[in-house]
């Protein structure tokens, strides 16, 4: 493995043309697709479309080739958008809950207006997970009812019992409502709490109150009439003890119980069809042999648009993810430089809707253009701080294939050393379009830079992190995204060449 890298090392620097990927290429593309003109890069805005066209025409002028639908650089991604009207109640026991205050909601069937009533079962973290002795459905009929349950996962100090502290898939919100709804549930209720959340009421009335982009539903899909979220302060007004429920719920050997209260929902939306595209580029490999199989470059193009509130009303979406979108441009100019090429093709793919939920690369490996079981590995790129030489790197997502020890040569000889999640209970495994691959078997990672130096690296998460001052500024220092990108370019070229 190490005649392998260092092979790759001295080979870039035999080209006329050595495979750098340099700053001020990456900074070019960044300044674009942050600009105002791009008003934010939204799903079904303009803007998006702008953005999606830049890709195209910069991964062709890269040397990338068409590898979407009809001949073009472009795969559609059928989404709907549903918007509820903060005139919706929602009541539980009697006591109405008002819009944002109390609850918020989507309707993942997609209706314009549901009014229906329920009764409650209460399924403790809504989790079935048979590899660790936990079913929080057994014994329980959940069928046209609505579920109420904790975000997180039962409280574990055992790294072979839930990845002990470490938050696992089984705790995510996405989860529970993909769950209830193999259940058979009509709905689901998370009650919020800032413990098993790991964050306040605040961060999910801001993210729900807002349109939820989804997949546009198939008949066969099995999802909830109503997923919903609701505070303390509402549970408590419905009639809930909290602590005693969660109490409860974090107890091995949970027994699912029926509550007393029904739940009236009044919820109208309004809907709209969206027609987004994935952007998909591909350059071939050498070896007829291996040329099928494939090194997968993703990165999100879309993010937030236009705000209602405040004079700066544009969330650009510099870091996030226009760094991401830049690398993937220069990924394909590197490599098309290479000659002879490696023996394994790459794909260039930018998706839509990730601040949605991953909702394009959900979409991709839905409906892969290529085979998934041909792909070697996702390299994700997303939200990569700019500033100085980071203190080391995150490899967020799952080796399937053996790659990882490639991977933590590569960063020894970047003397970027790859460091454990220093946060794992926050779920961030989960949070980038690496995890769609990952649930599809496939080998991938999100490349995460650690202690970026610079003052707008430092304050980023709490200052920045989807807030419009997330702008290109002139005097942003890029060896963060050099020094990442460089590494992903040649961990992916590594895979590539591989006997």
């Amino acid at each position: 493995m190490r005649r392998l890298i260092w092979l790759f090392i001295v080979t870039f620097a035999a080209f006329g043309q050595p495979l750098v990927i340099e700053g001020d290429r990456l900074r070019a593309h960044i300044r674009f697709l942050a600009n105002d003109l791009l008003e934010g890069r939204a799903v079904g805005t303009r803007g998006g479309q702008l953005a999606t066209q830049y890709l195209a025409s910069a991964l062709e002028a890269a040397g990338a080739q068409p590898a979407g639908e009809g001949g073009t650089f472009f795969q559609r991604v059928p989404l709907s958008g549903v918007q509820v009207d903060p005139a919706s109640i929602l009541t539980i026991g009697g006591k109405p809950l008002a819009w944002r205050t109390h609850f918020v909601a989507s309707t993942h069937t997609q209706e314009e207006t549901l009014r229906f009533s329920a009764p409650l079962v209460f399924v403790g973290h809504g989790i079935k997970a048979p590899e660790f002795g936990w079913d929080d459905y057994a014994g329980a009929d959940v069928k046209g009812k609505i579920v109420v349950l904790f975000t997180g996962e039962p409280p574990s100090e055992n790294p072979a019992f839930f990845a002990g502290k470490a938050l696992t898939y089984y705790g995510r919100w996405t989860y529970k409502f993909e769950e209830a709804a193999r259940q058979g549930a009509a709905g689901a209720i998370i009650v919020h709490t800032d413990a098993t959340a790991s964050y306040g009421w605040s961060v999910v009335e801001n993210s729900w109150a807002r349109e939820d982009i989804q997949l546009e539903r198939v008949p066969s899909d099995l999802n909830l009439r109503i997923a919903a979220w609701i505070s303390t302060a509402a549970a408590r007004l419905a009639g809930f003890d909290v602590e005693e429920l969660l109490t409860r719920a974090d107890q091995k050997g949970f027994v699912a119980q029926p509550l007393p209260q029904i739940v009236g929902v009044a919820i109208k939306a309004k809907l709209r069809k969206i027609e987004s595209q994935n952007v998909v580029a591909r350059i071939e490999g050498s070896d007829p042999g291996a040329k099928e199989e494939h090194v997968v470059y993703s990165a999100h193009w879309d993010h937030l648009g236009v705000g209602t509130q405040g004079e700066d009303r544009i969330f650009n979406g510099a870091v996030d993810n226009a760094t991401g979108c830049a690398m993937l441009i220069e990924f394909a100019r590197a490599w098309a430089s290479i000659s002879p090429r490696p023996r394994r093709s790459v794909l260039f793919l930018a998706v839509t809707a990730e601040e949605s939920g991953l909702r394009g690369s959900e979409y991709y490996v839905r409906h892969p253009l290529f085979p998934l079981s041909a792909a070697k590995l996702n390299l994700n790129v997303d939200g990569i701080l700019p500033g100085g030489k980071p203190a080391g790197l995150i490899a967020l997502g799952e080796d399937k294939t053996m790659v990882r020890p490639l991977l933590e040569e590569v960063a020894r000889r970047f003397v970027l050393p790859l460091l454990p999640d220093p946060h794992p209970e926050a779920g961030l495994a989960f949070r980038s379009d690496h995890f769609s691959f990952v649930k599809a078997g496939v080998s991938a990672f999100s490349l995460i830079p650690v202690d970026v130096p610079g003052e707008f690296a430092r304050n980023y998460n709490t200052k920045h992190y989807h807030q419009p001052s997330d702008e290109y500024s002139s005097d942003w220092e890029l060896t963060s995204l050099e020094a990442i990108a460089n590494l992903a370019l040649v961990l992916g070229v590594s895979v590539a060449s591989q006997p």
